[in-house]
């Protein structure tokens, strides 16, 4: 079983940001998840991939994160509360946001593909989708395989 982690939300404070460093150098992930549940265990599946996780509930928390760091990778679920993730594909591009975007969602297909194609239309990187339950090891694999494709790049250049 998963234990819980403890990721930064935007909402502690605004040394948030500065308490992101990422163990030995490693990649930055916010996880965008209303629910506690799915980001707690969205940030355990990634710290466990070689991530640094934050955590966001909110479009707000989601909007601020982003703002204070550039974030390595994002996971973004569609449903959150009054907010669809989809407003914060806009914020997103507004910042010139490079890293790979993980649409994970429990809303219907057609949904998740028109978020995606918007995503896309706005030159962002959405590499994929996934449905809710999320399959932890999937979930997993998909992390580490960024991780490793971030790695080449950064070695090549």
């Amino acid at each position: 079983m998963l234990e819980p982690s403890q990721p930064v939300k935007a909402h502690q404070d605004d040394s948030a940001a500065a308490q992101l460093a990422p163990p030995s150098g490693g990649p930055r992930l916010l996880a965008i998840d209303d629910d506690n549940l799915h980001r707690m265990i969205i940030c355990r599946v990634a710290a466990k991939a070689g991530y640094a996780p934050a955590g966001a509930a909110t479009y707000d928390e989601a909007a601020k994160l982003a703002q204070q760091v550039a974030f390595d990778c994002i996971t973004l679920d569609l449903s959150l509360g009054p907010h669809i993730g989809a407003e914060l594909l806009r914020h997103f591009c507004a910042l010139g946001c490079k890293a790979p975007i993980i649409v994970i969602t429990g809303t219907d297909s057609v949904t998740c593909n028109e978020t995606v194609k918007l995503g896309k239309s706005l030159n962002l990187n959405i590499t994929q989708s996934m449905s809710k339950p999320v399959d932890l090891t999937v979930l997993r694999y998909r992390l580490e395989r960024l991780k490793a494709q971030r790695e080449t790049a950064v070695v090549a250049s």
